[in-house]
């Protein structure tokens, strides 16, 4: 936590704001730049702009010639740079369609205890590698279809994903090591979201779709090491399987590769970014749409209030999550290698900002991308979430879509 401490006076000073200028919805007149939820002094603008460098920069191989600080990479890596999957912010802005895996969805790997990874390959597959190493393997995705009708006889269709993993570079996988396919998420409003108080279970945390991460920092220095091989002061280790000999002893940028600096500016960058605002359905329609998410029982874990702490002027946001795990049932649950159904409870997703996504095709909703709609990712609520789905397939075609209107404008 060395890079924490270092730079804990400046984050925090930036939860001393007055209420007046407290709106953390904005408007994104340019998506490139993402704007903060609030006004920043000169010396918060620096680190906002060295963060958004760093969350851009293509990371290059340890002694590359001029790469200076931001070597380091791999040797064996999913994403070369923050950006790649998480473009301007967003969430993967992909339609992730049959073939090769896109860059912005990660493999992780579990055991069946739930815990740690393969001891082949580590916590994810990574399927890029520098000059003079291999992938560890290659993912090609498949859809079958699942085909149906709502008891008014309108059809609807899901996609079932399968995975199969080709160029297995240390060999096959265990047949009980569980699959965890992840698509990236948005970055908007994490800052908000890190100053909501865990509640539940000591094992809940804010972030990750199921989740089990506890902080946007500890969320940030997990990705750079697992996803892009570049360890950092708060996660020391890059995902080189603890077989993995030839990648444990590549070698290195630096102790740490990611410098506390460049750390603390892409979570810095990360704490203040806006939610993006939607446009407002007129007020009828408004109240109708909320009627019917409060209604169907969506709101029960979607809830639109949650408090904050620590941010002046700020008492509470609507995020639409309870920050909570559920189970959704067997459809959307994990998988091991042999096809065995894992308990899988997922973190309720936070719709702010599904706007955003939905305005700017093309998208992949849930959390491998196997939703094309927000009609489907709400055909695939099950488990705990099966009443409120009966309920949206028992209403009619014009509370269906109005529903799905609102959703939109979130």
């Amino acid at each position: 936590m060395r890079c924490l401490l270092a730079w804990a006076a400046l984050l925090l000073a930036f939860a001393a704001v007055p209420a007046s200028v407290v709106q953390v919805i904005q408007p994104f007149d340019d998506p490139r730049d993402p704007p903060s939820w609030r006004p920043l002094t000169d010396a918060e603008q620096a680190l906002h702009e060295l963060g958004l460098t760093v969350f851009n920069t293509s990371w290059r191989p340890a002694g590359a010639a001029r790469a200076e600080r931001i070597d380091g990479l791999g040797p064996v890596f999913n994403a070369a740079s923050c950006d790649a999957c998480h473009s301007n912010g967003a969430r993967a802005r992909t339609a992730v369609e049959p073939g090769l895996i896109p860059v912005s969805m990660v493999v992780q790997l579990g055991g069946p205890d739930g815990k740690a990874a393969d001891p082949s390959y580590g916590h994810v597959l990574n399927t890029a590698a520098i000059d003079s190493y291999q992938p560890e393997a290659q993912i090609r995705l498949s859809y079958t279809e699942r085909r149906g009708r709502y008891p008014d006889g309108q059809p609807w269709s899901l996609r079932v994903p399968t995975y199969r993993f080709e160029e297995m570079r240390l060999g096959p996988l265990r047949n009980d090591t569980v699959i965890k396919p992840r698509l990236a998420p948005a970055l908007f409003g994490s800052g908000l979201l890190d100053a909501v108080p865990v509640a539940g279970d000591s094992a809940t945390g804010r972030f990750g779709w199921q989740g089990n991460v506890p902080s946007l920092a500890a969320q940030t220095a997990q990705a750079f090491a697992q996803d892009m091989g570049l360890t950092s002061a708060d996660f020391a280790q890059d995902d080189c399987g603890a077989a993995d000999t030839r990648c444990r002893a590549a070698e290195s940028g630096g102790e740490p590769e990611v410098s506390d600096e460049f750390l603390a500016a892409v979570i810095a960058y990360q704490r203040l970014l806006a939610m993006p605002e939607s446009p407002a359905l007129e007020q009828p329609y408004e109240k109708a749409g909320l009627a019917l998410f409060e209604r169907h029982g969506c709101a029960n874990c979607h809830r639109n209030s949650l408090p904050v702490s620590g941010i002046e002027g700020l008492a509470s946001i609507a995020p639409y999550t309870d920050l909570r795990r559920h189970d959704l049932g067997p459809g959307l649950a994990d998988r091991s290698v042999s096809g065995k159904v894992q308990p899988s409870r997922w973190r309720t997703a936070p719709l702010w900002g599904l706007g955003h996504a939905v305005r700017r095709p093309p998208y992949a909703l849930l959390h491998d991308g196997r939703a094309r709609s927000i009609e489907e990712a709400v055909l695939w609520h099950d488990g705990e979430a099966a009443s409120a789905r009966r309920r949206f397939e028992r209403s009619t075609v014009a509370e269906r879509n109005r529903l799905l209107d609102w959703l939109s404008a979130r």
